[in-house]
Order: C-alpha cells, then sequence, then structure tokens
C-alpha cells in the first residue's frame, strides 16, 4: 500500500482531533457540527491507518496484490466505463429535475407561510441548478476538445 493513503489518514485524524478540540474548548452553537465531523474525520482517519498496516504486513501483501490488480481490471473494463458513464447521465439528469422541483414547491411553501425565509432557499437552489448546468457544459467541452 503506498504511503500516500498512511499520510491521508494521519491527516484525517489530526483534523477530527482539531475539530474536537474546538468543539470542547468553544461555547459555540456549532460544537454538535464540529463534534460530527471530528468524529467521522477521526473514524475514517483511523480506518485508513489500520488498513494501511494490515496489507502493509508480509503476510498480506499477495493477497493485496490480487485486490489491487482486480479493481484495476474493473475500474478499465469497457463495459464498466459505459455504465458508469451512463449512470452519471441519468443521476445528472435525476438532480436537475430535482432542482427544478424544488424551486417552485420552496416558493409555494413560502408563500403559504410555512417557512419563513424560503427566498434564500429558492435563490440557492437556482444558482446550484445554474452552476449544474454551466458546468456540465464545460466539462462535456474541455472531455471533447481532449478526444476529438
Amino acid at each position: 500500500m503506498e504511503k500516500k493513503k498512511l499520510t491521508e489518514g494521519i491527516i484525517f485524524v489530526a483534523v477530527g482531533v482539531v475539530l474536537m478540540l474546538a468543539a470542547f474548548l468553544t461555547e459555540s452553537v456549532l460544537d454538535g457540527i464540529f463534534s460530527g465531523f471530528a468524529g467521522g474525520a477521526l473514524g475514517v482517519g483511523i480506518a485508513i491507518i489500520i488498513k494501511y498496516f494490515r496489507w502493509l504486513s508480509p503476510q498480506n501483501a499477495e493477497k493485496y496484490r490480487k485486490i489491487e490488480e482486480q479493481k484495476d481490471i474493473a475500474v478499465h473494463d469497457e463495459l464498466n466505463i459505459k455504465l458508469r458513464d451512463q449512470s452519471c447521465r441519468i443521476v445528472y439528469k435525476i438532480n436537475f429535475w430535482i432542482l427544478c422541483l424544488s424551486m417552485p414547491a420552496f416558493s409555494i411553501l413560502g408563500a403559504m407561510g410555512v417557512i419563513k425565509e424560503y427566498k434564500i432557499i429558492v435563490m440557492y437552489l437556482f444558482a446550484l441548478l445554474v452552476a449544474q448546468v454551466v458546468l456540465g457544459c464545460v466539462v462535456f467541452n474541455q472531455l471533447r476538445k481532449k478526444y476529438c
């Protein structure tokens, strides 16, 4: 396993410790959020470090090599690439429609008085929709330039 993974695990643990200290040493409304992010970062970091040392041991080296070889084959398999591309396209369309339907829904809820500050939510959703469309076009054009 690469040293990069160990470094990544250590960084996650360090970020988790900093966030945990921020949660315990401050009196803020964000303490719960800090604690949640700290737990997530610590959990991921510790898991990465444990996995690193597990696969580093000599008795697991051959098994790790086989697993990495299978992952490499799966990543570069033409069917998997096509399925990944198709699934991304479907998710992109679903996300687009969710955003398009959420804006009028929040507008209606705001007009009925159910939500007080609905305009900021609608503006955020609109900005997200515009960003999704623009980024989709930019990425498509960049890929087209690269492969055509």
